[in-house]
């Protein structure tokens, strides 16, 4: 169970940090699932 505390705040992604993520989750054995998790981000998010 993860508690958070304080205010979240949205994160922000460079264009060559989005393009990072998305190749590594297209990569052979590199799944969209794995790689949301890695990141914190959700699956949908990637897959969009």
């Amino acid at each position: 169970m993860e508690i958070i505390t304080g205010v979240e705040r949205r994160r922000r992604w460079s264009l060559q940090e989005k393009l990072r993520i998305v190749a590594e989750s297209e990569r052979p054995g590199g799944g969209v699932a794995e790689v949301a998790r890695k990141y914190e981000i959700s699956r949908g998010l990637l897959w969009n």
